[in-house]
């Protein structure tokens, strides 16, 4: 694809890649040793042995953490150094702030995964950001968030100033993906904000925390949707070599889904900030404003793959950026229909939101891939390599698909041990398929950090 392959880029851009797309990667592994922890205090004939059961709620804060907020900004930081330089034919608006980003988010996390390993203050399963009560945790978050602003600030000045040298009123597809992108993130984090202000300050703890990121936690779901749908167009370009979608379309049905959060700030002044109206809206936004567009793009990249083999005949299954596009889309896919089926709450829950991420963080993984040649470094050839979408992909697959299995038949969410009463064979055969899938996940998470740091490490030249 002419965008990576024909582009070269100053040693600064470059230095900035390389640090995001390592930190990125690297938060990975630790989100990887808490998820490792966490399948295992689930799995029949292995929970009751783990010598950590009170530690399992502070992994699991500290692994979605991780997994589910932090790994998805940090690799959309790679993103968006990109879209402030190669993808809007220019330089970044300011070197400086752009480094003081990410030395912000990096060191914040730093301070989060600490906090985690030494199990500071109590856990509390907020939705979409669970926290631990310490103030080193607090401190590690709003760090991470207040870097992120930095990173988005400076790329949307940096496509305003190459966008008037360039004297172009027409943004190319994936800067306008990743400007909205970047606009939705700050959405999230106004929410974050007007919550914080709004909030009784004699709120229960738990209340507090759950009422405090539930507007904006929905909200950012869409900007990992958007960042993924972007890593859907860059593989098809870089695999297929063809757009899936033409730009007008493809901006039109990302403009309607972004319309959908515009209002999302308005309604901490319409509604009460405790209510059930506030929480139902910002459920019903996610709901009708995220699906459509993703289903659009998946389908139009189907599209273009049975082109694709038409005209050879043959698909590149050995390739990784292909085999993680057709993984992510499954993932995607079963994540959304999942959740049409969801009744009370079980463990069928997480099994839709696992789907869901798993599919994100697969096309961010196949991404990975093709950007380091950018840093003058090799992709990986090797046969470990070929299979770590696979090892994701089908064990993300079982993961979800026996959770769900074993939430038909009631095993409760945010249990564990023997509070998860699995005492029948659909309980425990469910539960085991979880357990298998998640060590097989695990296996490919952990197989795709060594693919890509390995390189990163290495000073060889593609």
């Amino acid at each position: 694809m002419e965008i990576f392959t024909n582009n070269k880029i100053n040693k600064e851009t470059s230095r900035l890649i390389y640090a995001w797309l390592f930190f990125a990667v690297s938060t990975l592994i630790f989100a990887g040793i808490f998820a490792f922890l966490l399948a295992m205090s689930r799995t029949p004939f292995i929970q009751g042995i783990l010598p950590v059961k009170d530690y399992l709620h502070t992994a699991l804060v500290t692994h979605v953490v991780l997994s589910v907020v932090i790994w998805f900004l940090a690799f959309e930081g790679v993103l968006w150094i990109l879209t402030g330089t190669i993808f809007s034919k220019g330089d970044l608006f300011s070197i400086p702030l752009s480094w003081v980003g990410f030395f912000l988010s990096s060191g914040g996390t730093i301070i989060i995964i600490v906090s985690g390993i030494r199990a500071w203050g109590e856990p509390l399963l907020a939705n979409y950001i669970p926290v631990l009560t310490h103030p080193a945790f607090y401190t590690g978050l709003i760090m991470f968030a207040s870097g992120i602003f930095l990173t988005i600030a400076n790329t949307l000045l940096s496509v305003y100033k190459n966008a008037t040298n360039d004297k172009n009123e027409n943004l190319p597809l994936i800067t306008f993906i990743m400007c909205i992108t970047g606009l939705v993130v700050l959405i999230a984090l106004s929410c974050f904000l007007l919550a914080y202000l709004f909030l009784p300050s004699d709120l229960n703890i738990n209340t507090y925390f759950e009422k405090l990121f539930w507007g904006g936690g929905h909200i950012l779901q869409f900007s990992n949707t958007f960042g993924m749908i972007c890593a859907w167009i860059l593989l098809s370009q870089i695999i297929l070599n063809k757009s899936p979608m033409p730009d007008r379309p493809a901006k039109l049905f990302l403009l309607i889904s972004f319309g959908f959060t515009l209002p999302a700030p308005l309604f901490y002044f319409s509604f009460d900030v405790i209510g059930m109206e506030l929480r139902d809206w910002f459920t019903r936004l996610m709901q009708f404003g995220m699906g459509p567009p993703a289903g659009a793009f998946a389908i139009a990249v189907i599209i273009a793959i049975k082109s694709f083999k038409d005209e050879i005949r043959k698909l590149p299954w050995d390739k990784p950026g292909f085999s993680a596009l057709i993984f992510s889309i499954i993932l995607f896919s079963t994540g959304g229909i999942l959740s049409l089926m969801i009744r009370g709450i079980d463990v069928k829950i997480p099994s839709h939101y696992h789907g869901v991420i798993g599919g994100v963080t697969l096309s961010f993984m196949g991404l990975s891939y093709y950007i380091l040649p950018l840093l003058n470094r090799n992709i990986p050839d090797t046969r470990m390599a070929k299979i770590q979408p696979y090892l994701y992909g089908i064990g993300q697959m079982l993961f979800i698909l026996g959770m769900f299995w074993a939430g038909t038949h009631g095993v409760p969410r945010k249990t564990y041990g023997e509070a998860q009463k699995l005492d029948d064979f659909v309980k425990l055969a469910g539960m085991g398929i979880m357990g298998f899938g998640g060590l097989i996940a695990i296996l490919g998470g952990a197989t795709f950090v060594l693919n890509i740091l390995i390189p990163l490490l290495k000073r060889t030249k593609t």
